[in-house]
């Protein structure tokens, strides 16, 4: 079990779930480097060997071309710990059941630990460059996972170091990349279900108390506890704030009197800060293509954005219409710019 071999066919399987796999087949089947435990010896088969070539060709396309390969990615969160628990275990030069079952499970959680990483990496080039960087990315990835094989073949105590070497960094950035890739994967999966009630032509939402209806009715009761007496709940938008320690659930109350930002923390108390409509300069609204910012600026300079899933994008678009019309902000010409389209307000100092 302390051959680099599982643990780096493992890790591979944790950026391209099938092509790891099909290298694994061909050199067991056709090369005298490799020998697979006898429980999987079905992978050197003739159907396991053309169904994973072709599903490795699919993978290797796929990953060419933005958007797509953040599906294709969304789509493999659980396969690829599988491929990873199956290379680990097919690999293990051990007939134990339990030492096999052990292999499997360390290489599920490592391909599972490669697969956040880079899914994370791809959600944010995806974000930043609009995709134009993912094709540069794609061959990257594709260069390291065929050398990683390639090394866990022929130089297995090598490719032990670079795994080693990853579970070391993995230890010190994976929270924060855990926390951003659960973002992504929700964000991503807001997007399909707004495209889908907009193929639909669902109804929208026609007023902001109707953003209530879409909390809990134990945490709305929480919340309802941090008002005055005689202030009124107006709506509340919930969302993810940016941090350096990965995106954190935050939620932004507008009551009848101020706003009420909270971060919540797991195992903590909740974080509570409270602005005055009378002390913003500015409200903004940013629909983009996976979510939706929504960004409030203080006359003291501090700033506030709130990340919003995009089936929420009309209660972001109402709530800054709201805050703008208590905080006395002017309202662009001609109403809410379209949706594409930045919300500006300022007042002038």
């Amino acid at each position: 079990m302390i051959s680099g071999l599982p643990w780096g066919l493992a890790l591979s399987s944790g950026v391209n779930t099938y092509l790891p796999l099909f290298l694994l087949a061909l050199f067991a089947r056709y090369g005298h480097l490799v020998h697979l435990s006898p429980r999987f010896e079905w992978l050197v088969s003739d159907q396991a060997v053309f169904i994973l070539g072709v599903l490795s060709v699919l993978e290797v396309l796929a990953q060419k071309f933005p958007v797509l390969d953040n599906v294709w990615d969304f789509l493999h969160t659980f396969l690829r710990p599988l491929a990873g628990a199956l290379a680990a275990g097919a690999t293990l030069n051990s007939d134990r059941a339990f030492e096999t079952l052990l292999a499997m499970v360390m290489g599920g959680t490592l391909a599972g630990a490669a697969h956040s990483a880079k899914s994370s990496l791809r959600l944010m080039s995806t974000t930043k460059s609009f995709g134009t960087a993912n094709f540069i990315l794609s061959l990257g990835e594709d260069a390291a996972v065929v050398t990683g094989a390639l090394l866990s073949f022929y130089a297995p105590w090598v490719m032990l170091g670079i795994v080693i070497l990853f579970v070391l960094l993995f230890a010190l950035i994976g929270p924060r990349l855990l926390r951003t890739l659960s973002f992504n994967i929700r964000m991503v999966g807001a997007f399909f279900t707004w495209l889908w009630r907009t193929i639909r032509r669902a109804r929208r939402p026609a007023s902001l108390p109707e953003s209530l209806l879409e909390m809990p009715p134990e945490r709305l009761r929480s919340l309802n506890a941090l008002l005055a007496p005689g202030e009124e709940l107006l709506g509340a938008l919930q969302g993810w704030k940016r941090s350096s320690r990965g995106p954190r659930r935050a939620s932004l109350l507008l009551t009848s009197r101020r706003l009420l930002w909270i971060e919540h923390r797991l195992f903590r108390k909740p974080q509570v800060g409270e602005i005055d409509y009378r002390n913003l300069s500015l409200a903004r609204f940013r629909n983009l293509v996976l979510f939706v910012k929504f960004d409030f600026l203080t006359r003291q300079n501090e700033s506030h954005t709130l990340n919003l899933r995009k089936t929420h994008a009309a209660f972001g678009e109402m709530g800054v219409e709201r805050i703008r019309e208590l905080a006395g902000l002017p309202r662009e010409a001609g109403g809410t710019a379209p949706a594409a389209e930045s919300n500006l307000a300022s007042v002038p100092r």
